[in-house]
């Protein structure tokens, strides 16, 4: 049996580890005025003093959905589901942009008169909905690619 290998796979990959690294690092922090500082999560907001809030879990949610999408998707690119594997992809890309619109209302909510400076972690999302964008395209040209080689074999007239 021979295993293709599609290149569409390495950036479903590269999604993946994106998405998790993005899980685990901080996405922004928050300075006040008087100097007092928070680190926004995707699953807290955690004070320089100590203290936490749990209340930006949704990132978080809507990151491991993201993920685990992406790993279905990962696995699922070997069985040459072309039709689901789109339809998947434009699952993701549509949670992606949820993350960040729900991303800026956190912000939005939580700023008041403090300064918020986005760290290199909230662009992993971005950096992946580029990704995913390819991706799909990777899979319409495999796609298109084997009908094209399936054309050139007819049982019958």
């Amino acid at each position: 049996m021979k295993i293709e290998f599609y290149l569409h796979q390495v950036w479903l990959a590269l999604i993946c580890v994106l998405m998790c690294a993005g899980l685990f690092l901080p996405i922004g922090q928050l300075v006040n005025a008087d100097g007092a500082s928070a680190e926004l999560t995707n699953f807290r907001l955690n004070f320089i003093e100590g203290d936490s809030s749990g209340a930006m879990w949704a990132l978080g949610v809507i990151m491991i959905i993201t993920l685990a999408v992406g790993v279905f998707e990962l696995l699922l690119s070997g069985f040459r589901n072309f039709v689901l594997q789109k339809r998947l992809l434009v699952f993701m890309m549509l949670l992606t942009v949820g993350y960040y619109i729900l991303f800026v209302v956190y912000v939005l909510l939580l700023k008041g008169d403090a300064s918020f400076g986005p760290l290199p972690a909230a662009a992993f999302p971005l950096v992946c909905l580029i990704l995913e964008y390819m991706t799909i395209h990777g899979v319409s040209k495999a796609e298109a690619d084997i009908i094209a080689k399936a054309s050139g074999f007819r049982l019958r007239d």
